[in-house]
Formats: C-alpha cells, sequence, structure tokens
C-alpha cells in the first residue's frame, strides 16, 4: 500500500491511496486534492508520508485557542490573516466558533498569539463580566472600532467602580475594558475634588455675607453710641478712631 498524486485531465494533483491486491491488481482510494487531505482518514504511517512529502497540509496536530467572545475571536482570526495569510488558519476552523485553530505549518508565533489573546479574553470574561446594553445606549454608541462585547464589559467595570453614568468614562480608544476601573476612579475622585472646591467657595461666600451684615450692624451701633460696636469695628474691621468718629457725629 502506498500514497500515491497524480493529475487528473490537468488538475491537482490529487492523493490516492494504492493497495496491491496482486502484482497486476491495484485498488486506488480517492483521498483528496494535494494539501487538502483529512488525516482523520489515514492511518499514522499514512500521516508520517504525507507530512514528510509535505502533502499534508493545515490538518495535523493544530493548536486550538479558546475564546470567551466570538467578536473577539474573529478579531484575532482576521487580525492573524493580515500578518501572515489565510493559510495561518486550519481548513477545519470555523468563524461560527469561539475556537480558533491554526494550521500545523503556521508560523509558531502565530499559534502563541493566539493563545495569549485567547487567554487574555477568557480572563477578561471572568473578572470583568458583561453588562446588557439598553436600546437607547446602542444607538448612541459608534460600534465601528470596538464590538459591542467591549462596550458591555466596559459598562460592568465603570459602574462597579461606582460611576453611575458610565458613558461620560467610556472611550473605544482604550483596548483592555478592565483599565476602566482606574480611570472610573480618577473621574470620581475629580468630581469629588470639584464638588469639594464648589463648597469650600460656597463656604466662603457664606461667610463673606455674614462679616458684611455684621459690619454693617457694627456701624448702625456705634452710630446709636455703643461703645462695644466701636470697638469691634477698630478690632475685627479695622476702622480706624478718625472713622469711627465720622461714623457717630
Amino acid at each position: 500500500m502506498a500514497i500515491i498524486t497524480k493529475t487528473v485531465r490537468g488538475h491537482g494533483p490529487y492523493a490516492y491511496r494504492v493497495t496491491y491486491v496482486d502484482p497486476e491488481q491495484q485498488t486506488w482510494t480517492y483521498l483528496g486534492p494535494v494539501g487538502q487531505v483529512d488525516p482523520a482518514d489515514l492511518s499514522d504511517d499514512e500521516i508520517d508520508q504525507l507530512r514528510d512529502e509535505k502533502l499534508l497540509s493545515r490538518f495535523r496536530e493544530t493548536t486550538d485557542a479558546e475564546f470567551a467572545s466570538l467578536v473577539v475571536a474573529n478579531e484575532v482570526r482576521d487580525d492573524l490573516i493580515d500578518r501572515c495569510g489565510e493559510e495561518v488558519l486550519a481548513l477545519a476552523d470555523d468563524r461560527r466558533s469561539t475556537v480558533i485553530r491554526i494550521a500545523e505549518d503556521a508560523p509558531k508565533a502565530a499559534g502563541r498569539l493566539a493563545t495569549q489573546e485567547a487567554k487574555d479574553d477568557r480572563d477578561n470574561a471572568r473578572t470583568v463580566g458583561q453588562a446588557d446594553l439598553s436600546d437607547a445606549e446602542k444607538n448612541r454608541l459608534d460600534f465601528s472600532e470596538r464590538p459591542i462585547f467591549h462596550a458591555q464589559a466596559s459598562k460592568a467595570v465603570i459602574q462597579d467602580a461606582g460611576v453611575d453614568d458610565w458613558t461620560s468614562v467610556y472611550d473605544p480608544q482604550v483596548e483592555d475594558p478592565a483599565a476602566f476601573r482606574e480611570i472610573a476612579q480618577n473621574n470620581r475622585e475629580q468630581i469629588q475634588g470639584d464638588r469639594l472646591d464648589a463648597e469650600t467657595d460656597n463656604v466662603a461666600l457664606s461667610r463673606e455675607q455674614a462679616d458684611s451684615q455684621l459690619e454693617k450692624r457694627a456701624i448702625d451701633a456705634a452710630a446709636d453710641g455703643v461703645d462695644e460696636a466701636a470697638d469691634q469695628l477698630r478690632e475685627k474691621f479695622g476702622y480706624s478712631d478718625t472713622q469711627i468718629e465720622e461714623i457717630k457725629a
């Protein structure tokens, strides 16, 4: 028994399994186009033969990377194809699946990238979670830069950090939704700082108003000849004796 390749009417080449029944009789079994032979139909020896002859491509010993999100998985697929070409993915890979299958003969860096991206995606899904978006939020947000999963995960992080108006913090330019925790906390501190400044200003204004009213009453009392009011004008408000005498006059 042997694996033979041949062209048929100018097409191919194709792989066949040839079984020798006797010296004059052979049985030919079609296996598929060269480079697209499914190893599930082969014995280990045949697989080794095809691999050695570089006839078995993108099927054997694929690197599988499982993602939490189909959207993220397909983004990584597109990135890998841009970097390495369509051959980077095994023919068994399916864009409807969250599992990316890297071809056997793909660059090792492609397998490492897919594996790391899948791990990061699963970690984010576990630690961040997702929050449902309202119809109004879906209509307001632009998903051309990031998938809806990014917004859902970001919303969960931002609200968990104590900011209810999460869209005021959300920015699709931030790649990792988990990074919004620190951004949201900084935002809260800024808001609290602004409120504290406003409260301080209000207190200062109230004191100014109170001092103004107190000064007015002291002037009226000093004009009526109350010595304690004159002392108050002198000590608290810095009036000179001349000014006080003018008030009394």
